[in-house]
């Protein structure tokens, strides 16, 4: 594997353990206000792994043909993904969650759910490999809930420098966004697009998507099931960056000095 791929995916692990500890020593998790330390070391650290994923998934060319084909582990990441973002949409209706916003939101979640478990059906079913839908209306109402995310952030304004979390929470919405959007022009239209934007793409959705939203997640102090689900949901579309990263790049290797080539692993 690519050098400046594994130090990404190591960058990426390190930047979740230390907010981990961050949120358990040196953050308030109810208000997310730092108690210790400057709030721009968590940006400097957010921006370091993102910027280490765009530069490593553009340090080379790879092979799209690696996500055409049945492959379980993204599968089964797409599954989890699906299940995460349909209960989260279905208990937010169950709830009666009042608003224009939040019934949108639970139909988006609804569709990504949808989206989510075609391309899961794809990646598990054995024999030669056909695309999700005739269509790409799927792929797209699916992506939608993340630009939904995004507005809504910017609408309820209640992000600020000085709380990381609100502000992070746009980037990582961003990342999947142009992740499955990245993912769906590969799968639907092969050859015209560039699989280092979609490298890139998914190593910044698993620095974001799964290293950050983890920790956050299980101590950040959310109280809602609804988005307690949907970020279970977010934390699979993060894995399932990390699953198609690796798959893309497995077969690269990386030598001082030399330019970098394709070995078959087998």
């Amino acid at each position: 594997m690519n050098l400046l791929i594994m130090i990404s995916f190591i960058l990426s692990a390190l930047l979740g353990i230390l907010r981990g500890l961050d949120l358990l020593f040196w953050t308030d998790p109810v208000s997310g206000m730092c108690v210790a330390g400057s709030v721009w070391l968590r940006y400097a650290g957010l921006a370091a792994a993102v910027l280490t994923a765009i530069v490593a998934g553009r340090s080379s060319s790879w092979d799209g043909e690696e996500l055409r084909t049945q492959r379980t582990s993204a599968g089964a990441a797409a599954w989890l993904a699906a299940l995460g973002f349909g209960l989260a949409g279905v208990t937010r209706l169950l709830l009666g969650m009042t608003g224009i916003a939040a019934l949108v939101r639970a139909l988006l979640e609804l569709f990504c759910a949808v989206w989510m478990g075609l391309l899961a059906r794809n990646w598990l079913r054995k024999g030669p490999w056909h695309r999700p839908t005739r269509s790409l209306v799927p792929a797209v109402l699916g992506s939608v809930l993340f630009y939904w995310c995004v507005l809504s952030r910017f609408m309820e304004n209640s992000s600020s420098w000085h709380r990381a979390a609100p502000t992070a929470a746009v980037w990582q919405m961003l990342a999947a966004l142009v992740f499955l959007a990245s993912l769906a022009r590969s799968l639907y239209l092969p050859g015209t697009t560039d699989d280092r934007t979609l490298c890139a793409a998914a190593l910044t959705a698993f620095a974001l998507c799964l290293c950050w939203e983890l920790p956050q997640l299980v101590l950040g102090g959310t109280a809602e099931l609804p988005e307690i689900l949907a970020g279970a949901g977010l934390c699979f579309v993060g894995a399932l960056g990390g699953v198609c990263a690796f798959y893309l790049t497995r077969n690269t290797v990386w030598k001082p000095g030399r330019k970098n080539g394709r070995h078959s692993v087998g």
